[in-house]
């Protein structure tokens, strides 16, 4: 999957390019794959980077934002909050649906 990376306010090389794309692609895409669209933001504020995930899933945009001091850290941390983010999402859209249950009306529970 391509990672669509954005520096604000500072310039990232090459190689924490490839970081970024390799943690996006070894810890996101197993979990779900079905991942439409990534977009990666990485700001510097003063001393700290903020790392921020858009993702585009069908039916769905998620997004997670994290801070620190170290860019790396924060790509750590945002990848990892995005994680949990698609694995609960996933959870949720693979749930059947249970075509006994009824709905009881709240008059018939008095």
């Amino acid at each position: 999957m391509r990672v669509n990376i954005v520096a604000r306010h500072f310039d990232i090389s090459e190689k924490t390019r490839g970081y970024i794309q390799a943690e996006v692609d070894h810890r996101l895409e197993p979990v779900f794959d079905r991942i439409v669209n990534c977009k990666m933001i990485v700001e510097k504020i003063k001393k700290n980077y903020i790392a921020e995930v858009v993702l585009n899933v069908p039916g769905d945009t998620m997004t997670a934002k994290e801070t620190s001091e170290d860019l790396t850290k924060s790509v750590d941390f945002v990848v990892k909050k995005m994680r949990k983010q698609l694995t609960k999402h996933k959870n949720k859209w693979k749930r059947p649906v249970d075509p006994d249950k009824q709905f009881v009306e709240s008059s018939e529970m008095e």
